[in-house]
């Protein structure tokens, strides 16, 4: 009896929208007036919009409030989510998501997004019925590349964290996944487990090593 269970990130690796958080997130420091190099700004890709909030504040002396700025980040996103073709699927994701549904490999999403962002992206896409469920950036304390979200996933599936693979496309992800003790799939970026540039080289091998 297969034993595996999937996690997924969602930013980059479910949805193509890293280049959209990317866009929304330059042109908000532009507002606020703060010099944030390219540099510093990916050190947060992957992590939770508080954290890297946080931070921006902190060092930059911003006078909205963290609470305040996330909010404008997730209003802004939810208002891209909602024009059509504009954040796509990843291409191959739903060959693999119809591969591990027919191999009753149950998938969850584990993504530092919020849980109302990551509903929403289930929902206008259709994906319900490949997921049992998530956890998000609202359920935990601690931001990847903390292995917080990634043990909280493994748990309400009730799977052993060495019977799980999670898909990533961040370095903080894939920290966090390996500090889980977590097998993970690197979507075209290297540290991880194994590393592929598309979806669509997933296969039976590949999850049953």
């Amino acid at each position: 009896m297969n034993t595996l269970t999937m996690l997924f990130d969602m930013d980059g690796v479910i949805i193509d929208s890293e280049r959209v958080y990317q866009e929304i997130e330059r042109n908000m420091y532009e507002e606020l007036g703060i010099p944030v190099s390219r540099e510093e700004h990916l050190k947060f890709m992957g992590t939770a919009e508080w954290s890297m909030w946080t931070y921006m504040c902190e060092k930059y002396k911003v006078n909205q409030t963290v609470e305040e700025l996330v909010h404008q980040e997730r209003d802004l996103f939810m208002k891209r989510l909602d024009l059509p073709g504009d954040i796509p699927l990843m291409d191959g994701l739903i060959p693999l998501l119809e591969l591990l549904k027919s191999e009753h490999i149950p998938c969850w999403i584990a993504s530092s997004s919020s849980s109302d962002i990551i509903a929403r992206v289930i929902e206008i896409n259709g994906l319900g019925k490949y997921f049992e469920g998530y956890v998000s950036g609202d359920d935990v304390s601690q931001s990847k590349p903390s292995p917080e979200i990634f043990l909280k996933a493994a748990g309400l599936a009730k799977a052993h964290p060495s019977n799980c693979m999670v898909i990533e496309d961040s370095e903080n992800g894939i920290k966090a996944a390996r500090a889980a003790g977590i097998f993970v799939v690197g979507l075209d970026l290297s540290g991880a487990d194994l590393r592929i540039t598309s979806l669509n080289e997933i296969n039976l091998d590949i999850l049953f090593r």
